[in-house]
C-alpha cells in the first residue's frame, strides 16, 4: 500500500495564536518550526512513501525545498479546503492512502504512525481518526476512495465522526500519546515539562522558557 502523508500547515505570522500571552510572534514562529520538524522526522522512518507539506508560506516552501520534502500551494483558503485539495493531489500522485495529521505533534513516534497505517490497512472502507482532548482531529487515515472531507478545527471528531456515519463509512478511533498531545495552550506548555524527551519543539521552549525568566530578571 503506498501511503502519503499530508501535513498542513498555517502562516509563520498566524500560528499559535492562542500563545500570544506567552510567546511573541518570532518565538512562536521558532515553535512551530521545532514541532513540525519533530513531525517529519518521525515520518521519515515510518511506513509513508511521501509526504507533503501543504501551506502559502514562503519559508515553510524554503524549508520543504531544502528537505527534499514535497511542497503543495492550495488554491483555495481555508485549511479544510487545502487539506482536501492536497489530498486529491496526493490521490493523483498515486498514493492509495492519506495520512493528514497537523503539524503540533511534538512526541508522535515511528511505531505510533505505523501503527494507525496498520489498523487502517486492514479494512478496504475503514477510517483511522485520532482524537484530541478537547475533541478535535489529529490525525485523519482513509482510502483514495476519499469517504469524508476535512473538517478539522474545534470538534472536528465529532464532526468526522459524524460524516463517516452519514456515508456508512466504519470508523476505527485511535488513542495514542503521541497523536493525542499537541501544543494549543499553556496547559499544554506545562505538560512539556511533565514528558521526557530530546524533541527540538521540547529544546526550544526550554530555551525560550529560559530567555523569558532572564528578562522578567532584568525587568524587561
Amino acid at each position: 500500500m503506498v501511503v502519503y502523508a499530508v501535513i498542513p500547515v498555517k502562516t509563520l505570522n498566524e500560528s499559535k495564536q492562542r500563545l500570544s500571552s506567552v510567546f511573541n510572534p518570532q518565538e512562536r514562529r521558532q515553535l512551530t518550526l521545532a514541532m513540525l520538524n519533530d513531525v517529519l522526522n518521525a515520518l521519515k522512518g515510518s511506513k509513508i512513501k511521501k509526504t507533503v507539506i501543504s501551506a502559502t508560506d514562503p519559508e515553510v516552501h524554503q524549508i520543504a525545498e531544502k528537505l527534499s520534502i514535497a511542497y503543495f500551494s492550495p488554491s483555495q483558503d481555508g485549511l479544510n479546503q487545502a487539506i482536501d485539495q492536497a489530498t486529491t493531489w496526493c490521490i493523483k500522485d498515486g498514493a492509495d492512502s492519506v495520512l493528514v495529521l497537523p503539524a503540533d505533534l511534538p512526541f508522535l513516534t515511528i511505531q505510533e504512525i505505523n501503527q494507525v497505517i496498520n489498523i487502517g490497512s486492514a479494512e478496504s472502507s475503514l477510517i483511522v481518526i485520532c482524537p484530541s482532548w478537547d475533541l478535535g482531529t489529529n490525525a485523519l487515515f482513509q482510502k483514495s476512495t476519499k469517504q469524508i472531507s476535512a473538517h478539522f478545527g474545534p470538534n472536528s471528531f465529532i464532526e468526522h465522526t459524524r460524516q463517516a456515519y452519514c456515508n456508512s463509512v466504519s470508523v476505527w478511533i485511535h488513542f495514542s500519546p503521541g497523536f493525542s498531545t499537541d501544543i494549543d495552550s499553556e496547559k499544554d506548555l506545562r505538560k512539556l515539562f511533565e514528558i521526557k524527551s530530546d524533541t527540538e519543539c521540547k529544546k526550544v521552549i526550554e530555551k525560550l522558557t529560559g530567555e523569558m525568566k532572564n528578562r522578567k530578571r532584568l525587568g524587561y
